[in-house]
């Protein structure tokens, strides 16, 4: 038997459209632009999808990044404590952030999140 997709919902607020790939495990889409406004609701979301991940015992969570056009430091910085939260919560799953790298924010700023764990996130390209 199957193991039932991420039971998230899809956010569509301040600019930034977050939500699961439908039908495929562990997989997530952002899409948009995150200005300041968008680090809550990033925030909020990344909350959730930890929940489902350890509810559903996941071993690895994909972000396609790839439609992300650009998101601040404060969008950033709710990665940062997403992140920091997988790598000491004790039971960590791996984050691989498939991301555009012909957007040179993407290139830049993912490798500064693979730094801070770089146990935990993988970085691909598409």
């Amino acid at each position: 038997m199957n193991a039932p997709a991420l039971e998230l919902p899809t956010i569509e607020e301040q600019g930034l459209t977050l939500g699961p790939v439908g039908g495929v495990r562990g997989r997530v889409r952002f899409a948009g632009t995150g200005e300041a406004e968008g680090a809550a609701v990033l925030d909020r979301f990344l909350g959730l999808l930890h929940d489902q991940a350890l509810a559903q015992e996941l071993t690895e969570v994909t972000i396609e990044l790839e439609e992300l056009d650009f998101i601040n430091s404060s969008c950033l910085k709710a990665m940062v404590a997403w992140i920091y939260k997988v790598d000491t919560g004790g039971r960590p799953y791996k984050i691989r952030l498939r991301r555009d790298a012909s957007m040179h924010w993407q290139k830049t700023s993912l490798a500064t999140l693979q730094r801070l764990a770089p146990t935990i996130v993988i970085i691909e390209d598409r």
